[in-house]
């Protein structure tokens, strides 16, 4: 709904780049998150480039695959250019992704391509106390409800499990689930930024679920990254950043089956210092690999390639 306002301001943000980009030129680059523009094709990245301002692109999500559009974007779905991410890799003085999925395709385009994993503001994540050691076993899920049906690939697996034991299953979101889990205590938190790191570190588990689909396979890892900076293990689908980020056994386990599911929920179910050593290691993880400015002194060294080197074709 709300089509007349929404293409205004969509078309408002169109236009509102140009001032960007004359801006731009008094500086020695931009840094340009995903794209420019809502729509249309790569057109103030063009001018750009040919008003002599390098730019360094950067994108987290496999952007380039027309399954990333959201449904709920509607009819402005069609003024998406998904194709016009290849032009924008070849443009740009450097390109960073989060992960080596998202590498492979800017490879393809420009050879100036840096991973830089998604980061963790430990000063907004410390340590959090897991929730009561005593029964009920907690299991956490966080996300958008544009992501609620990767919760669903974890449900065989909670809902067996809850025929086993006391369960909570938390779900911190813009929208609870459709259906809740059987057998459980469901518990919904709307998700607010205020709080995050509190509510999503106040549990025993946390779990990211994805489907094993090619655009999940660009997905960084936030969700696990976030639970793990507060100190809980996580349980995790090997898709993606997340084969690259957990040791199973030592800072968490991954998971295919609702068998392995299970698994690896009753082993943490039961040994309240299985959990607490797999959550040091996961905060330790943060500290060294993911913290904010561990990946800062990355994106340093980028910038000053992307400053120094040679201008891109337009």
């Amino acid at each position: 709904g709300h089509r007349p306002q929404k293409a205004f301001w969509v078309l408002r943000d169109f236009l509102r780049r140009a001032a960007h980009v004359l801006k731009a030129r008094r500086y020695d680059a931009a840094v340009i998150y995903r794209e420019a523009s809502l729509i249309g094709p790569a057109i103030w990245e063009r001018v750009l480039v040919r008003a002599g301002v390098p730019f360094i692109l950067d994108f987290d999500d496999a952007i380039w695959m027309p399954t990333q559009v959201s449904k709920a974007n509607g009819v402005f779905a069609k003024l998406h250019f998904v194709g016009k991410t290849s032009t924008l890799c070849r443009l740009a003085s450097a390109v960073t992704v989060g992960n080596n999925f998202l590498a492979r395709y800017a490879l393809e385009r420009n050879s100036s391509t840096f991973v830089l994993p998604t980061s963790i503001d430990l000063r907004k994540y410390p340590v959090q106390p897991e929730a009561s050691p005593q029964e009920p076993f907690v299991v956490s899920w966080s996300g958008s409800m544009h992501t609620l049906y990767n919760f669903e690939e974890a449900r065989p697996a909670l809902e067996r499990l809850a025929q086993r034991r006391k369960l909570v299953v938390k779900v911190i979101c813009n929208q609870p689930p459709a259906r809740p889990i059987a057998g459980a205590e469901n518990v919904f938190i709307p998700w607010q930024e205020q709080g995050e790191a509190e509510a999503i570190g106040n549990t025993h588990v946390g779990i990211m679920p994805l489907q094993d689909e090619p655009y999940m396979r660009g997905k960084c890892g936030l969700k696990a990254l976030q639970f793990m900076a507060t100190g809980r293990p996580v349980v995790v689908s090997p898709v993606g950043m997340n084969k690259d980020l957990i040791q199973p056994g030592h800072n968490g386990f991954l998971a295919s089956t609702p068998d392995e599911w299970v698994a690896a929920l009753e082993k943490l179910a039961d040994s309240p210092a299985l959990r607490q050593r797999l959550g040091a290691a996961a905060r330790a993880t943060i500290e060294t690999t993911y913290a904010g400015s561990v990946v800062a002194e990355q994106f340093a060294r980028v910038v000053a390639h992307a400053t120094t080197g040679p201008r891109r074709p337009t």
